[in-house]
């Protein structure tokens, strides 16, 4: 019997979302009656459309940016099975690795979330690398937010068995992209895809995925040395269209080119979790749609951070 470590404790709540978890449930709730937010949906609805594979494609964004981001990404659970568990693909903005996994429980002021931990021992056999870096999920939001968003979905949809998990941080695949010379980097990516895909195939509808990603960060704030126009945050709008169209025609060669025709100058974050999503599905057809997307444009330092959701059925 494996001993669990400590948990993990959300450090968002207080300031990013509510402490109080009455006062949380309210808030997260409150998100679907805003205007331009996915309208709450009708309770004789839920559950009854077809039952397809389902990942969810979130924004980390901070609830306060854009609460409504959120409603068009998580809202689609509502008329599909729940799953047992779900593989929470993050980014690492605070990891030393690349491809990074925890054992740990997370507790948010939702409750316990806990880790499926025979399945994070299991993803590490299956690897020759190491995949180990608590520090850099201690404090990591792209965990935290779709964890305890999706402690609030469970709880509106009466599902009483606490949420489980599988948190795995992606980092930018740096090397590849800015010095094309990442031919480990790759080699670790396709056998850490590899053991995903071989949880996905053993757990059939049990399992379902979460990417958790924004998208672009540009300006000032970033360390470029320009303010933001209307023209580039076009620009930068067409750019992300045509970076999403490799997605969803599963194309992960040109999804790496056009990041690397900019060395991805913009910052799109996602690089690691959408290269390895690409490469989990990559002999398997899916349906890929993005439902959201938003520019969140702060003038005091004239820069932005741009985010999706969406979703892929497979």
């Amino acid at each position: 019997m494996n001993l669990k470590k400590n948990a993990v404790r959300a450090s968002c709540h207080g300031f990013s979302y509510p402490s109080d978890p009455v006062d949380c449930l309210t808030k997260f709730r409150s998100f679907f009656d805003l205007p331009g937010a996915c309208a709450w949906p009708k309770k004789n609805t839920i559950g009854k459309e077809k039952k397809e594979r389902l990942a969810v494609l979130s924004p980390h964004i901070d609830f306060q940016v854009s609460p409504k981001a959120y409603t068009h990404a998580f809202s689609h659970w509502f008329s599909r099975a729940e799953a047992d568990f779900f593989i929470i693909l993050g980014v690492g903005h605070h990891s030393r690795l690349e491809w990074s996994i925890d054992s740990r429980d997370y507790i948010t002021p939702l409750g316990r979330a806990y880790n499926r931990i025979e399945i994070v021992e299991r993803i590490e056999r299956s690897v020759n690398f190491s995949l180990a870096d608590p520090d850099g999920h201690q404090r990591e939001h792209s965990i935290e937010f779709p964890i305890v968003f999706m402690q609030a979905l469970r709880y509106w949809m009466g599902i009483e068995k606490p949420l489980e998990f599988v948190p795995i941080l992606c980092g930018g695949l740096h090397d590849l992209i800015i010095y094309n010379n990442g031919k480990e980097a790759l080699s670790m990516m396709r056998m850490l895809a590899s053991a995903l895909r071989e949880v996905l195939t053993a757990y059939g509808e049990k399992a379902a995925l979460i990417i958790s990603i924004d998208g672009c960060h540009i300006g000032p704030r970033f360390g470029h040395p320009l303010d933001l126009t209307k023209a580039l945050l076009k620009d930068t709008e067409l750019w992300e269209k045509e970076l999403w169209k490799n997605v969803e025609e599963q194309n992960l060669e040109g999804f790496l080119a056009h990041l690397q025709k900019e060395k991805n100058i913009r910052f799109f974050d996602g690089v690691g979790a959408i290269a390895l999503l690409m490469e989990i599905f990559k002999d398997k057809p899916f349906f890929f749609k993005r439902t959201y997307y938003e520019q969140w444009f702060e003038p005091r330092d004239s820069s932005a951070v741009t985010f999706s959701s969406g979703f892929l059925t497979y």
